[in-house]
């Protein structure tokens, strides 16, 4: 990996050095290991080592208080599959909602990717997930499968005003009668009119189907730029 320093981190949380200590020194930690191979055992230890990482960068902020004049480097948590590692606390004062609301004080930059949205809803207690989707400032949606999902997405770009195309077609005729052979209405003189009218309605600003339609390298994003929301784009 050019340009980085790879550590070896041993034990979780009495290796050779603290994770604080990797942290602050601009070392990479990555977790190598096949899913596959054992998927109980991968979750265990994914697990510990992302709460041991987050214990370290919620340990930070009160440093960074203290040292107002030091510089403290930015972090990035990225985790890939992370339904796989997702914990949500409720009650319990632990949990990735509450790292994730208090991440950008420690100046963590968090980048996780999830298969959808219902995955992530199946992996956490209760309604917690609504809770967790909710930390996360900007979010991009690729193609989604499953209605839920995609429900879950629309909703979550909102609505806005739209005019909405109408066309009506009317016919009417003079001396009307009914054709003893046909069994139709039919007038001497008759006359066809259309209208085109537009309507001032509120509707998804994208439907849920265009989720799933999305193509190989298309996605929906809600951004967040620092200071304020981003309107969703496609």
């Amino acid at each position: 990996m050019a340009g980085f320093e790879v550590a070896t981190y041993g034990r979780f949380s009495g290796g050779r050095r603290g994770f604080a200590d990797l942290i602050e020194s601009g070392k990479v930690v990555a977790l190598n290991f096949p899913v596959a191979a054992n998927p109980g055992l991968a979750r265990t230890i994914g697990t510990l080592l992302k709460q041991d990482f987050q214990r370290a960068m919620i340990g930070r902020i009160p440093k960074m208080e203290e040292h107002k004049n030091q510089h403290f480097r930015p972090v990035l948590f990225l985790c890939d599959e992370y339904q796989s590692f997702a914990t949500c606390g409720e009650s319990d004062p632990t949990g990735d909602e509450k790292f994730f609301a208090l991440s950008r004080q420690a100046k963590c930059i968090s980048v996780v990717a999830t298969q959808s949205i219902s995955s992530l809803r199946s992996t956490v207690p209760g309604e917690s997930w609504r809770t967790l989707l909710q930390t996360f400032r900007t979010k991009i949606f690729l193609a989604l499968s499953d209605d839920f999902s995609a429900r879950t997405a629309s909703d979550l770009c909102g609505k806005e005003e739209q005019f909405k195309l109408n066309y009506s077609l009317s016919e009417s005729g003079q001396d009307a009668k009914v054709s003893i052979l046909s069994g139709r209405a039919v007038a001497h003189k008759s006359s066809v009119s259309a209208s085109k009218s537009y309507n001032l309605q509120r509707d998804f600003v994208f439907e849920p189907k265009i989720f799933g339609e999305l193509k190989n390298a298309q996605s929906i994003v809600l951004a967040y730029d620092g200071l304020n929301p981003m309107p969703p784009s496609l």
